[in-house]
């Protein structure tokens, strides 16, 4: 008997559970309420914080294109002076280090005044900068790679209208990225990560080169229904939330680690483990002792049921100390006593009738799995091979529905005849059921087992049987398999063997019945049903 499925262990094991289960419910219910709490604490910090990190960004944004806007309704801007519009511009950037250029752009969107390229001329016409600033609008770009510099910049751009109001071209100024991401950088105001930008749409940080892949983000969606940890970039779990900016172009995020979110409450969880070790450790001997006073009597007693199912039924019940056992106990040691006397006058003949098929004489399914599995195993550990025929009578609704079943019974007699007369006497024959059989066949290669089938389909379309003055048709579908190739189907080589030489003989019977069929490896599987199920199309049950 396996030591892990005692008696005694299994008592153990449950006295244990009986004070490990509620104190694991226990402890899991805290971690859970407390994981819970801290990670919702957590992020609403986090949304509340950057949400005065949106507002301030959004400020920042703002503040920038209305500088841009002022420069744009400068008079000098209106009527175009370039010589004063230089001033200004020279100006402007050296009071806002923030902008690294600012251009006019005139209304046919060629650059006039850029201070960092004099000769101007540039075609920008093509610009979403400058369609916008076509219909009035004030306008700040996705990230965009700079013409001089190569750097990544966003451009603040506002309209010019002359001083009759039309539209006379615009000023756009570029802004270093980096500028905007330094001031986002510094808008921690707790001890977490610092916030960061990153376009909306690709999931990529404005920050990143181009090429970069995407990186893990906040599920928006899930935030509501409580926090959800993720990986991030370098594959820690952290919790995250994100906020949209510049009309769901950007998305602010914050990051802070599970384990820094969750360290206190791993601490407390560590000192209950501990001492829920100790209670364990001192109610331990009392467990063993109690185990071993119940099970020492029973252990007595299965070993000698072991005799029995060793065979050594006439054998005298071992004497026990029935004065030492509960009257549970006595009561079981006299009744298997009695039963060892009666059980072996009976267990040779059911051992005989459990795997034979009382119609046919045959083995049946049930001695299948132990003794065609064992023949499939020995021949796979030998390397030699192994075959399997999956017969099935053709049309045997049709027999039991215009002859009776009695005749459909004497087919299935005269059937498993010829199956007998035709195998050798290593071949294992037996009645799946219904009227389906199949035969393991040692030592066998494919080729020899299709012979075989051949044989046996010829042997039942020559049988004679005649009702009322009719003969009674019998031939059989038959499907072959063998060993050869990998696994296919099942847990085991046997099933696998099986469903092959089953697959095959559907097909024996989509191509017209009475005949043999092999196994093809790419042939497909079943499209319903298993083993002994007929075409939909022309059912045999």
């Amino acid at each position: 008997m396996r030591s892990d499925r005692s008696i005694k262990a299994q008592l153990r094991f449950y006295s244990l559970l009986l004070i490990l289960l509620p104190l694991g419910l226990a402890l899991a219910v805290f971690y859970g309420v407390l994981r819970t709490e801290g990670l919702s604490r957590a992020q609403r910090d986090m949304q509340a914080e950057l949400r005065h990190h949106r507002f301030d960004v959004e400020q920042w944004l703002a503040y920038r294109l209305a500088d841009v806007a002022h420069v744009a309704r400068t008079d000098a801007v209106r009527r175009v002076d370039l010589p004063a519009m230089t001033r200004d511009f020279h100006a402007f950037l050296d009071a806002h280090g923030d902008f690294r250029s600012l251009v006019y752009v005139d209304a046919t969107g060629r650059t006039t005044l850029d201070l960092d390229m004099p000769e101007g001329g540039v075609d920008l016409s093509d610009r979403e900068y400058y369609l916008r600033a076509r219909q009035g609008q004030p306008f700040i770009s996705r990230v965009l790679v700079g013409r001089t510099s190569g750097k990544p910049i966003v451009i603040f751009s506002a309209p010019v209208l002359d001083p009759q109001g039309d539209f006379a071209g615009l000023v756009f100024g570029s802004v270093r990225i980096d500028a905007l991401l330094d001031m986002v950088s510094s808008l921690r105001r707790t001890p977490v990560d610092p916030p960061f930008l990153v376009d909306a749409a690709t999931g990529v940080p404005l920050s990143a080169p181009e090429g970069a892949s995407p990186i893990p983000l906040p599920d928006r969606a899930a935030l509501a229904d409580g926090p959800t940890p993720y990986p991030n970039r370098d594959g820690s779990p952290v919790l995250g939330v994100g906020l949209p900016l510049k009309n769901g172009e950007w998305l602010l995020v914050q990051e802070r680690a599970v384990a820094d979110v969750l360290g206190d409450m791993h601490r407390l969880l560590l000192l209950l483990l501990a001492l829920s070790g100790a209670t364990i450790a001192v109610l331990t001997p009392f467990l063993l002792r109690l185990a071993r006073r119940v099970t020492e009597p029973i252990e007595g007693i299965s070993a000698m049921s072991e005799r029995i199912m060793a065979g050594e039924y006439g054998s005298a019940c071992p004497g026990l100390d029935v004065a030492a056992m509960t009257p549970e106990l006595e009561r079981l040691y006299r009744n298997f006593c009695r039963m060892a006397e009666r059980i072996g006058t009976h267990v040779g003949e059911l051992e005989r009738l459990s795997g034979t098929d009382a119609l046919t004489g045959l083995a049946n399914r049930r001695l299948l799995a132990d003794e065609g599995a064992r023949i499939v195993s020995i021949c796979r550990r030998a390397g030699h091979p192994c075959a399997c025929l999956m017969l099935d009578l053709d049309h045997f609704k049709h027999i039991n529905d215009v002859y009776g079943h009695a005749t459909g019974d004497e087919v299935l007699r005269r059937l498993a005849a010829a199956i007998a007369a035709t195998v050798r006497s290593s071949d294992f024959a037996v009645r799946m059921g219904g009227e389906e059989f199949a035969i393991i066949a040692p030592n066998t290669d494919a080729a020899h087992a299709m012979v075989l089938a051949e044989r046996i389909r010829q042997a039942v379309e020559r049988i004679d049987l005649r009702r009322g003055g009719m003969a009674v048709p019998a031939t059989i579908s038959v499907g072959v398999a063998d060993m050869s190739g990998g696994q296919r189907y099942g847990a085991g080589p046997l099933e696998d063997l099986l469903a092959k030489a089953d697959h095959a003989l559907y097909r024996a019977k989509q191509e017209g019945r009475n005949r043999v069929s092999p196994w093809v490896e790419d042939s497909p599987g079943r499209a319903a049903g298993g083993a002994g199920h007929a075409p939909p199309d022309a059912p045999d049950a």
